[in-house]
């Protein structure tokens, strides 16, 4: 059973694969589940048996880059995040690092989800996550420093939800500039967001 086990996950990580490398060289009318069949060297029938649809395939595809992009660490951030102002700060630089880990691949997954509602709807639900995220590290930011007026609050979330999109990342990250260099950037956004001004 283990060894069986260990067959299906070396098969659905060169399906995965497969799938990242087709939206790097093709445009999207051509990714298709045999498209990603045939370039992973199983059947059509393989690839539906691992992942049932598209939209599945490509959900997958992105827990596939969070993982090697190290999203893991932000269980991290979240457990010893004790300042508020660091905490958020992490959380800046740990998305900044996904975004960048696989950026081109990415930005192909959230175009596929601008025109296939159904992958939108799970680019959706990340956002979402990210959004409760920040509302988490919002409120420790509030616990330890004088906060914002409670009407900005609601456009405080929205902006940092901004600042930490990949989309921000993405325009920001320009040819000549640096990752540490835009890191600083979206920290010195993120900060005027809630109204911290270092001296």
């Amino acid at each position: 059973m283990t060894q069986r086990q260990a067959a299906g996950e070396r098969t659905r990580e060169r399906i995965l694969e497969a799938a990242r490398q087709l939206l790097l060289a093709g445009n999207f009318s051509e990714f298709t589940m045999e498209a990603v069949a045939r370039a992973a060297g199983v059947s059509r029938l393989t690839v539906y048996y691992q992942f049932d649809s598209k939209a599945k395939l490509l959900e997958t595809l992105y827990d596939y880059i969070a993982r090697r992009g190290r999203m893991d660490r932000l269980a991290e951030v979240f457990r010893y995040g004790n300042d508020g102002l660091i905490f958020l700060h992490d959380f800046v630089r740990t998305f900044a690092r996904f975004w960048a880990s696989d950026r081109d691949v990415i930005r192909r997954l959230h175009g596929l989800g601008a025109i296939d509602a159904e992958i939108g709807e799970g680019l959706k639900a990340r956002n979402e996550r990210r959004r409760k995220g920040l509302d988490v590290v919002l409120k420790r930011y509030e616990q330890m420093y004088t906060p914002r007026p409670p009407a900005d609050r609601p456009v405080t979330l929205d902006t940092l939800h901004m600042i930490t999109s990949f989309e921000t990342f993405d325009v920001l990250a320009v040819p000549g500039r640096g990752f540490d260099e835009v890191v600083e950037i979206l920290i010195k956004m993120a900060n005027h967001a809630i109204g911290f001004m270092p001296k």
